[in-house]
């Protein structure tokens, strides 16, 4: 019984550790016994509880997740103005630099999809509650007159997601010029473009 009410403690333990060791290594070169030496375990006490690397890859990612939400939420209730926490969304979304931990998960996870659909459903609620924060944002700056209607909006915080989703991209592979306040001022632009009178 004592096992059971510790295995989740552990399971955390050790991905923070991941998260550390990613931020390290990178989590292209990740090994578990990088991350067995920052939980100070095993090897193969972390495989017990995650069973392959890629697990824990995707594990790492879904705290990662996790964490980010509950910021983004607390953030945003504190920004009255929707031209303010679209732009506060729109930090919080984009990476901050090449080696943002939290992107560069979402790469290994995307050249190496889950084959669980428990997995997949979890991953596709995260880019879900995305889509649902700025639409809400929208749907509020509308309503106090700030920006334009936007016919579906459900479908414009998609398509601006996924703007910044590409945006994204340029920024991890470091391209010359595509830093994040270029991606930052490229999807602000973006949305501007269809919102603002």
């Amino acid at each position: 019984m004592t096992a059971k009410l510790e295995r989740p403690d552990v399971r955390a333990h050790v991905l923070r550790a991941a998260l550390l060791a990613i931020d390290e290594v990178g989590p292209e070169r990740l090994r578990v016994r990088d991350i067995a030496e920052r939980a100070g375990m095993s090897s193969g006490h972390v495989m017990y509880y995650f069973g392959k690397r890629d697990r824990i890859l995707v594990s790492t990612l879904l705290l990662s997740e996790d964490e980010l939400a509950e910021r983004r939420t607390a953030e945003l209730a504190t920004v009255a103005d929707p031209r303010e926490a679209v732009g506060r969304l729109v930090e919080l979304y984009l990476p901050g630099g090449p080696r943002d931990v939290r992107w560069r998960l979402w790469a290994q996870v995307i050249a190496r999809p889950p084959q669980d659909e428990e997995t997949l459903l979890r991953i596709a609620g995260f880019t879900g509650t995305w889509v649902c924060e700025l639409a809400a944002i929208v749907v509020r700056g509308v309503g106090e007159g700030l920006f334009r209607p936007v016919d579906d909006v459900q479908e414009y915080a998609t398509r601006m997601c996924r703007i910044m989703d590409s945006l994204a991209s340029d920024v991890l592979l470091g391209l010359p010029g595509r830093g994040p306040g270029w991606a930052h001022e490229q999807a602000m632009r973006a949305i501007w473009r269809e919102l603002l009178p």
